[in-house]
């Protein structure tokens, strides 16, 4: 089977798997890397290399700025100490452990250093499609430590890969190194955030903003690495800082394509990641014999399960460190139980990026054949492997089996946010400040409508079923207009320029409804996961 062959099977498959996922009631990636490892068993498999440059220089940003774009701010700030703590240090300890069992495998310290480096980051697109079920206090840190410890660990492994080839190696080096990494990286993406906001606030075309918003990932991370920085904390940066901003000056009619955009490229990048973990299998133990086969995967075994070890620990000390220290009202609301502090723990999930770092290893250090590297990659694919089937295959039970001491989710947040909006549009209306020179006719018009959202929920119901029937009115409109332009009433470019305006109510009217209702479903999904967990 040519490779090109192999490319589109690997696109079907990505495009497949949420119904495979249903089918077989485990989570997407789970279900993605496993069908991964089925296409390995194709001949092409082993023809098919994945370059690791081209994940952590164009998948990697191009996830990470759009999961940074869609990280709370507020949830960040209020959540600060855990995100660092665990984005961080936790990535340094964690490498740190990782060595040393390594090194206790026979693996030279630059090698174990390494793999450490590889193993020690949680993956962001992992993190947040196994944890769509979590509250959001929760998803935010989980997210947002993913997001930020990717820089950590790539600065761990260039660092070990410059001993390899007898550069200066210890705590200096990695402190100096992580130093000007994240400073330039912070850097940048500030510049980058800057650059944004005066674009948007010039370009008019949706199409030319589109664009300029697909390659802002690449105008962070490519001039950070270029300057020794991090791409990853440029990219992070630049889509936590300048997201707020964005979205208030970039009008509806460009912002809509855009995040269509993201959703679907992010979806694909993302599948094609987990399927492509999966597809590496073949290539990763061809020529091991099957003892030493045995041998690396126990160590990868005992290497998941130190990880989970270090992890859990690392949550509970410092969760009693902080509750010792600072004993604040505002830091005791934020104070998560033993069962939710459980699932961080367990959604410390590793995925495609950690492969794909360890893929950078080179293959030759100091004019010899970099150590154990073939051992290293084959590790690494047992705990990713490990960490999608065992963790992520029983997450959504310890999600249930903690739900009590979950965070219930705000189901009145969405109306109230609604209902104070309009308080303000209405005020603005009676002072004058807002269409003082629209016709008072006009002016009560909207007063009235504004009124509905002010003055509560009484008119909910009607409005849900008005907005139903709406929606059932534009699907006849639709069919209505192509069959006259099979009859040939109407040309094709006339159709198309009715059906836009058709679809551009059909979403709002969708985005209203769904607003609506939000309350009404997430009080259903809390009391089902609250029962569930009582069970």
């Amino acid at each position: 089977m040519p490779t090109d062959v192999l490319l589109v099977v690997l696109l079907t498959t990505v495009t497949v798997s949420p119904w495979f996922a249903r089918l077989t009631r485990l989570p997407l990636p789970t279900a993605q890397f496993l069908l991964g490892c089925v296409l390995a068993a194709l001949p092409a498999a082993g023809q098919l290399h994945v370059s690791p440059n081209l994940i952590l220089l164009v998948v990697l940003p191009m996830l990470l700025f759009w999961e940074g774009y869609r990280t709370s701010v507020a949830w960040v700030r209020r959540y600060w100490r855990p995100i660092l703590l665990n984005g961080v240090f936790l990535v340094g300890v964690t490498a740190a452990l990782i060595a040393v069992v390594a090194h206790w495998f026979d693996f030279p310290w630059p090698a174990a250093w390494s793999l450490g480096a590889a193993l020690a980051p949680t993956d962001a697109s992992a993190v947040t499609a196994f944890g769509r079920a979590l509250p959001t206090s929760l998803v935010t840190v989980l997210r947002a430590e993913s997001l930020i410890n990717d820089g950590t660990a790539l600065v761990i492994l260039a660092v070990a890969i410059q001993a390899a080839d007898h550069h200066q190696f210890g705590p200096g080096a990695i402190t100096l190194r992580a130093v000007e990494s994240y400073g330039v990286g912070i850097a940048v993406g500030l510049a980058v955030t800057v650059l944004l906001l005066v674009a948007v606030r010039r370009i008019a075309e949706p199409l030319v903003n589109a664009s300029f918003a697909i390659s802002l990932p690449f105008l962070a991370a490519v001039p950070a690495e270029a300057l020794h920085g991090s791409g990853v904390v440029a990219v992070v940066t630049c889509a936590l800082v300048g997201s707020r901003s964005a979205r208030r000056l970039v009008p509806g009619r460009a912002r809509q394509p855009i995040h269509a955009f993201w959703e679907i490229t992010t979806f694909v990048l993302g599948g094609a990641l987990f399927v492509l973990t999966g597809v590496q299998v073949r290539g990763l133990v061809t020529g091991i014999s099957a003892s030493h086969a045995a041998s690396l995967v126990a160590q990868g075994l005992l290497i998941t399960l130190l990880a989970l070890v270090v992890r859990f620990c690392w949550v509970n000390l410092w969760t009693v460190i902080l509750r010792t220290v600072d004993r604040r009202p505002v830091q005791r609301a934020l104070r998560a139980p033993f069962r939710a502090r459980a699932v961080n723990a367990w959604a410390g999930l590793r995925g495609g990026i950690s492969l794909a770092a360890a893929l950078t290893v080179p293959s030759v250090a100091a004019g010899l054949p970099f150590p154990h590297r073939t051992d290293l990659l084959v590790i690494t694919f047992v705990v990713v492997a490990a960490s999608l089937l065992l963790q992520g295959s029983t997450l959504g039970r310890v999600i249930r089996w903690a739900s009590p001491s979950l965070p219930a989710a705000d189901a009145t947040a969405v109306a109230r946010a609604r209902r104070q909006l309009a308080e303000r549009i209405r005020r603005a209306l009676d002072d004058g400040d807002l269409l003082s020179d629209a016709s008072a006719e006009v002016r009560d018009q909207l007063r009235r409508h504004v009124s509905v959202d002010v003055d509560g929920s009484a008119d909910q119901q009607r409005q849900v079923d008005e907005m139903r029937a709406n929606l059932r009115v534009l699907e006849r409109k639709r069919e209505e207009l192509v069959a006259m332009a099979v009859a040939g009433e109407v040309e094709d470019t006339v159709m198309w320029q009715v059906q836009r305006l058709l679809d551009n109510e059909e979403t709002r009217l969708e985005a209203l409804l769904s607003a609506t209702g939000s309350a009404e479903l997430e009080n259903d999904d809390v009391n089902v996961g609250h029962g569930a967990g009582r069970s």
